[in-house]
């Protein structure tokens, strides 16, 4: 086997198996590292010829250097490393917490990755690169009673996947994390047969009315450690079907159009604009057999699958204005249809704070909410929206601020927004992605150059 090779912690069961899996499926040699060791050996053996168990306990700091050792001298490389080993609390009250229970947590989900991150970036800087895939969760952004101690370690999770990235991005190590939403592992289908948990309930939280499965997850993951995410620096890709987005007293899953459906058969039909961005996307959709249509021609097709909406004129006034006519024409063709993907294309002065941008900043983060809004409102008919925030293709002015220590290409914020308008991202809408090189995620002084 000729791939890279590729750590995945917490790879017996649920988002690691299925992540496992996923990154065999293209070649890659994956190592399953889990505390039960018996079983980890029984999927590596599932995997196939090239795959290795590890039994390691990642809340112990001597079994995960031992582990990262082991690997550097038995395969000479570590190339992905996927932080996914954690677990909940058991559902115990602040009060009632004891501190022993509250610490072992956190030695897990923060401490053990913060360790295993640590020791890996070592071996990547040595060999010239990787990538490091933080698994967080969407209790990291809304507060759950009784998983005091989950929600603070995965908020940590967060915190530390933007650090990671600021200080390990000159050395070609890429730092992204992913928050996972309500996901339908075998653990919550146990939960559900025993009648613990409500699909239904948990459905009508969810604009688009479903738990995500542990592929959709995977799917994200292995985007945030492949090349087309290379200009992404400690962002947080959320994949939660929008959950994080809503904030109505209605159920999140409200139909306003056709019901949702799958795509015809046939090649997709994407529309773009007339931008770098949009010139750079529609090489790379059609070297994918993708038929590509101008903005003009939404609705003359037959069906509409995605759409990046963006602005022929972004750095004058009125850009909020323009993506709102442009997302909703879009809009009506796909509600009628029960499909279909949209991408905002904005700029990433609306989620850092920027001297003189007079408008630019005010309508990126307005974009930002309208996104979120088309998401909820729409999500039940089966639309995904996103809005990707770009950093700056030509600002040299920014540099001194950004980890990358380089600007965007083009071709870097449209490999991104393929990802976010394809099959593989179906999980991901109402998210704001920064694509930035670290910039929205740096906090410190100037970098040096």
């Amino acid at each position: 086997m000729s791939g890279r090779i590729v750590l995945v912690t917490g790879a017996a069961a649920g988002i690691g198996w299925a992540t496992a899996q996923a990154f065999a499926k293209t070649g890659d040699r994956v190592l399953v590292a889990d505390i039960d060791g018996a079983r980890a050996e029984a999927r590596a053996t599932e995997l196939g010829t090239g795959h290795r168990a590890i039994a390691v306990d990642m809340s112990h700091e001597a079994q995960i250097i031992g582990m990262i050792a082991d690997i550097v001298a038995r395969e000479g490389r570590l190339d992905v490393l996927v932080n996914n080993a954690g677990r909940i609390d058991g559902g115990t009250s602040v009060v009632e917490q004891t501190p022993e229970g509250f610490r072992s947590l956190l030695a897990l989900n923060l401490d053990g990755s913060a360790i295993a991150a640590r020791e890996a970036a070592a071996v990547m800087r040595r060999q010239g690169g990787g990538a490091i895939v933080n698994v967080a969760s969407g209790a990291a952004l809304r507060a759950i009673p009784l998983r005091n101690g989950y929600s603070a370690s995965k908020a940590g999770v967060v915190a530390m996947t933007r650090n990671q990235a600021c200080a390990w991005a000159k050395d070609g190590i890429q730092v992204n994390a992913i928050a996972p939403g309500y996901t339908r592992t075998e653990l919550v289908d146990k939960l559900i047969v025993d009648g613990r948990v409500d699909p239904a309930k948990v459905a009508r939280r969810i604009p688009m009315g479903r738990m995500g499965a542990p592929e959709e997850i995977a799917s994200a993951i292995l985007h945030l450690a492949s090349p087309a995410a290379r200009y992404m620096a400690g962002a947080l890709l959320v994949v939660d079907g929008a959950s994080h987005a809503f904030g109505g007293s209605d159920d999140a899953n409200l139909q306003r159009g056709a019901p949702p459906s799958s795509p015809p058969e046939g090649p997709p039909v994407i529309a773009v604009g007339s931008g770098e961005v949009d010139d750079a996307l529609g090489d790379m959709l059609r070297g994918r057999g993708v038929r590509v249509i101008s903005h003009d021609a939404i609705g003359r097709h037959g069906r509409l699958d995605g759409v990046l909406n963006s602005d022929p004129r972004p750095g004058e006034a009125g850009h909020l204005d323009r993506l709102f006519l442009g997302a909703q024409a879009a809009g009506r063709v796909m509600l009628r249809q029960g499909f279909g993907s949209i991408v905002n294309l904005t700029g990433i002065a609306g989620q850092i704070g920027l001297a003189d941008t007079g408008s630019a900043g005010p309508e990126a983060a307005a974009v930002g909410m309208l996104t979120r809004t088309m998401a909820c409102e729409w999500g039940g008919s089966g639309i995904r929206v996103n809005a990707l925030a770009a950093g700056s293709l030509v600002d040299a002015g920014l540099l001194p601020r950004i980890p990358l220590r380089r600007l965007a290409t083009a071709a870097e914020i449209a490999a991104v927004v393929a990802f976010l308008l394809s099959p593989a991202a179906g999980f991901v809408s109402g998210s704001i992605v920064p694509v930035d090189g670290g910039l929205s995620a740096y906090g410190g002084l100037d970098l040096a150059a």
